[in-house]
């Protein structure tokens, strides 16, 4: 049984209009657009400029979007967090082509913050006895052969000091 308490949204969009972020102000009108579309609440907004990359931010309750934008890449790398059960951050995906007009948008989803009673992350191994033991033989004659690597340099070393 699921008891994630989070989404998070990483979408990539790649080969983006170069003119689409023309400046703070359209930056921040995509975040007002992402926003609204997946109902959240801005109460904040952050923008950053520097010579390669542009990021904008809007922060809500339990929520926030960010949007790393790298021009001369024509790339952009959105991320999209919520605790909220009611926002859907899937939903931002229009707005980004709708400003961005990328080519390619590449969306991955991840729940975060599982909270199960027991908090044991339940892991599978994929290893068998067998490969660990195939691994371990691998690795002891690695180092065997640096040992003798190393006795035939030493000894290469002292044969052309001279007679003994």
């Amino acid at each position: 049984m699921d008891n994630y308490i989070g989404k998070h949204l990483l979408i990539d969009c790649y080969n983006c209009d170069m003119d689409a972020i023309e400046s703070s102000e359209t930056a921040l009108h995509t975040l007002a657009d992402a926003a609204e579309k997946i109902g959240m609440v801005v109460k904040d907004t952050f923008f950053h400029e520097s010579e390669e990359e542009i990021t904008a931010a809007a922060y809500g309750p339990k929520s926030h979007i960010c949007i790393h934008w790298y021009p001369k890449l024509c790339y952009a790398a959105v991320d999209i967090y919520s605790f909220d059960q009611d926002l859907k951050p899937a939903r931002t995906m229009a707005v980004l082509r709708a400003s961005l007009h990328p080519e390619k948008i590449r969306a991955t989803s991840v729940k975060r913050g599982n909270i199960n009673p027991d908090m044991k992350p339940n892991i599978k191994s994929k290893s068998t006895t067998l490969h660990k033991f195939k691994n371990t033989g691998q690795q002891m004659k690695t180092a065997g052969q640096k040992v003798a690597n190393y006795m035939r340099h030493k000894n290469e070393k002292r044969d052309t000091l001279g007679p003994e």
